[in-house]
Parts: structure tokens; sequence; C-alpha cells
């Protein structure tokens, strides 16, 4: 029986408009996909190991990247996890137009790029226990991992194929995780993982941004525990995230959407610094850049039409005790 998942039906509304948006616009010419390529390395490298710690900044990890420097003030092993997942997304964007599902060897594969010189060895199944910082959930012991990875290969191939892509994709780096299979590195890996199921499905990648770190360690923590609706829309968000940056890289993405939060609250007689949660909690849909939010009057209006006919409810941030 398939577990009880529902997506935010806004979200996902979001999700499909501007699918449909991007597909039109396909094929994108060299250019832009190698502008594309060459902004994500750095993009989901920087945020990928920020999730797990890391504290270069978005700047200082694309001066590693491109230009090998050295930041002061960082480890050799902050740097080494930059290059590493740099290499490893490139990896990812080659078997992204590969055939057929994902392997074991390849899987061992990206992890050794990732976790380079970083563990020893990398690339290979774990022989020991593992615990997840702050999680109640306790991975299977490690003489299960080799069976408990034939099977998740067997449902991405197999019954995972009965799930919409956005979802399975999620349900996925869920299972990944809960399994655990490696010594160090098993985040990072999931996430290219659940980037390389969407690429795979005609999606950008799944822009998980460092500012949802903690919403989306809760959200896992959740669907450890068979509650799957909180991580799929984490996830549903993150592939909007990848559907924007692609979108206006070919300039796709409507004018309006870039007008100023307070531009737009002002014109819909709405609160800023509620619209601004709205937007952080993925109510409304709008775009972040350089630090501040954009939005689009109309998706405004659409949320408070939805509310006032009662035909969703309207969202309350959550009060600080």
């Amino acid at each position: 029986m398939q577990p009880d998942i529902r997506i935010d039906p806004r979200l996902e509304r979001r999700i499909a408009e501007k699918r449909a948006t991007l597909d039109r616009q396909r094929p994108l010419p060299p250019a832009i996909m190698a502008k594309l390529a060459d902004d994500l390395r750095v993009r989901l490298t920087y945020h990928s190991n920020a999730i797990e710690g890391n504290t270069l900044d978005l700047g200082e990890t694309q001066l590693v990247i491109a230009h090998g420097i050295t930041i002061g003030g960082h480890s050799l092993k902050e740097h080494m996890e930059a290059v590493n997942h740099a290499t490893a997304y490139d990896f990812v964007l080659d078997l992204a137009q590969r055939a057929g599902e994902l392997d074991d060897a390849a899987l061992l594969h990206l992890h050794a790029l990732i976790m380079h010189d970083l563990i020893d060895p990398p690339g290979a199944y774990r022989r020991s226990a593992v615990f997840i910082s702050g999680s109640e959930h306790r991975p299977p012991h490690h003489t299960q991992v080799p069976a408990l990875m034939a099977d998740w290969f067997d449902w991405l191939a197999g019954d995972g194929q009965e799930y919409p892509p956005v979802i399975r994709a999620a349900l996925a780096h869920e299972m990944l995780l809960a399994i655990h299979p490696f010594l160090d590195g098993n985040g990072r890996t999931a996430r290219l993982v659940l980037s390389l199921q969407l690429m795979r499905a005609g999606y950008p990648v799944a822009l998980l941004l460092q500012g949802w770190r903690l919403s989306y360690i809760r959200a896992l923590e959740q669907a450890h525990h068979g509650r799957f609706s909180p991580l799929v829309n984490v996830i549903g968000r993150a592939v909007e995230a990848g559907l924007d940056l692609y979108l206006e890289a070919c300039d796709a993405l409507p004018d309006e959407l870039r007008r100023p939060l307070r531009d737009v609250a002002e014109e819909c007689a709405i609160n800023a610094g509620y619209l601004g949660w709205l937007l952080r909690a993925g109510r409304v849909a709008g775009a972040k850049r350089g630090g501040r939010w954009y939005v689009s009057a109309a998706a405004v209006r659409r949320y408070q039409d939805e509310v006032a006919a009662g035909a969703i409810p309207p969202g309350r941030p959550r009060r600080r005790g």
C-alpha cells in the first residue's frame, strides 16, 4: 500500500506551470546551458556543503572551485569538500545523459568523488555503525546495508516508477538517507542523487538552500517515521527554485516577478513582514535575488482570493514564546 503523501496544490501547480514554460524554451542554447552548469556547480556545492556545516560562503566556494584559491580561516577539509563536490556534480551531469537506471557501481563512484581523501576508503559501503546527530532514527546494522541497497535499486526501477517524478525522487532521497549506507558523506551523495533523478525526468536540479536546513532536517526526521508529506513539499520547493533559476537564465521568468516585495505588499494591501513569511514558507511564489524577495502582484492576489473563498486556510507564522 502506498503511503499517504500530499503535496501543496499551489506548489504543485506552480511547478507544473514553470515546467511547461521551461519545456517551451527547449532546447536551450548551448551558451545558456554552459552558464547554468557553471553556476549550479558552485551553488549546489555551497548549499549542500553548508547544510553539513562547511563555513565557506558562496563567493569563497566559487574562488576555491574556479581558481583553486586557498581561503584564510578555513580548514583544508572545507576546501577539499568544495572541490570534491564540484567534481561529483560534473559526474552527475554525465550520468543524467546516460541511458538506464542508476546502478551500484555509479553510486559508489559518486561517493568516492565526494569523499576523495576525506575518508578511507571512499566509495565503499560502511562496515561499522553510524549515528545521525540530533535524530532519533537509528540506521540499520552495517551487515544489512548491501541487501537494503539492492532493494533500493530495485525500488527505483520497479515500484518507484508508480509515483510522479518529484514524489519518487523525494522518497528515494529519504530511503537512501534512512539506510545511511556510507560512513560519511551520505547527505551530499543523496542530494546529488536527488538531482540526478529529477534531471532524468526532465526537471532541473533540486536547489535545496542552506537557509532551509532546519525545515529540511525536520522533514527528514518526520519521513523516517512514516510522515512523508513535509519532505515532499520541501523537495518541491527545491524543484521550484531550480526551475526559477533556469527560467531566469533564459529570460522566461515574467518581468513582474522581479518587483520588490514591499512594492507588491503596498499594492495588494498586505503586511510586508507577513508577505515575507508567506514567501519563505512557500505559500506564495516568489524569487530571492541578492538577499531581497521579489514577487508578482498576481501571485499575491491569487493567494488572497483563495483564502477569501475558503479554498485554502490563511497561513500564520508561529509565534515565538
